[in-house]
């Protein structure tokens, strides 16, 4: 029910000479911390690895150019801006994108599937045999 005791004053006194003789000691052996600037990369830059992919997401961008996963996903917004690439599904998580030149090679290939004619096959009548 009691608690801790109080310190007597010249325990205080002890204490407080104590932690100024180690901030004292410590300071120089603190290190600083380095801010790196973070420099996202140029937009031809983007467009070239765009174009050699299959499908892009934030992280795939991350990671090719070390940025940080929200200045990936304001490069993938541009290049949907400048309708080079084409949002295929995602919601605010997760977004993926394809190059528009991919989309329109798949457009053209189901094109020419859809463009050969294709012959019906005559049926053939089947002779009862009882």
């Amino acid at each position: 029910m009691g608690g801790a005791k109080k310190p007597r004053l010249s325990q205080l006194e002890k204490k407080i000479t104590k932690s100024k003789e180690e901030e004292g000691e410590k300071q120089p052996q603190k290190r600083e911390k380095l801010v790196s600037d973070v420099v996202s990369p140029s937009i031809e830059e983007l467009i070239e690895f765009a174009r050699t992919q299959k499908y892009l997401t934030p992280f795939v961008i991350s990671e090719k150019f070390g940025i940080r996963l929200s200045i990936a996903k304001q490069a993938l917004n541009r290049l949907a801006e400048m309708k080079l690439v084409k949002l295929v599904s995602g919601n605010s998580k997760l977004r993926i994108f394809t190059p528009i030149e991919v989309v329109t090679e798949q457009a053209k290939s189901s094109e020419e599937h859809k463009e050969k004619p294709t012959t019906p096959k005559k049926k053939t009548k089947q002779s009862k045999t009882t």
